[in-house]
């Protein structure tokens, strides 16, 4: 082996090892953020606090992030990629009980991390976010598809941030199945 491919290969250890110690960082910020808001509103909780629970220091902070709202920011898109991740495997006109299934089953392990952000007043970040990702899927000028995307975000904001909020009473088959009857075609009336 050449000396110069010894050192590249050196070289790209680092580059992994610095990619996972900032992922490590990074975590660390967000779970010492997520356990300080169980005890004391965002608003009151201080960079110094972070730093000291994530047990990292204020340029390591200031590395992966900027504010304590860009820990948030991070946080809403781990959520956002989730539920949009879940919203693509299974395409609702087709198989409308996969859609639900899949979306509260993928959503249980995230639900202390959405609940913060809730508590944080980010909802309203959360749904334009996952309003942005779904966009993505629609061609320009299609305006069906627009508001169709439109239609199962908010759809899937409200719902998920409901079950969420109540402290997710019902198992994910029960939610499942009550999706699946509201959004059911209609009886035909037989009266006539």
């Amino acid at each position: 082996m050449s000396k110069e491919n010894s050192e590249w290969q050196r070289m790209e250890v680092l580059r992994l090892s610095n990619l996972e110690s900032n992922r490590l960082t990074k975590e660390c910020i967000e779970s010492a953020l997520v356990l300080l808001m169980k005890e004391k509103n965002f608003n009151e909780i201080s960079i110094t606090e972070i730093v000291k629970r994530a047990g990292v220091s204020r340029t390591a902070y200031y590395r992966n992030y900027a504010s304590k709202e860009d820990v948030l920011h991070s946080m809403v898109q781990e959520v956002v990629n989730n539920t949009a991740k879940a919203m693509g495997l299974h395409d609702p006109d087709k198989n409308l009980y996969e859609f639900w299934y899949t979306m509260f089953d993928s959503i249980k392990p995230f639900s202390e991390t959405f609940q913060i952000l809730l508590k944080a007043n980010f909802g309203e970040t959360i749904l334009y976010q996952i309003n942005k990702k779904l966009q993505e899927k629609v061609t320009e000028g299609d305006v069906k598809g627009h508001y169709q995307q439109c239609f199962w975000s908010g759809a899937v904001y409200s719902i998920l941030t409901e079950w969420v909020r109540t402290g997710m009473q019902q198992t994910v088959e029960e939610m499942t199945r009550l999706c699946c009857t509201i959004l059911a075609p209609p009886e035909p009336d037989k009266t006539i």
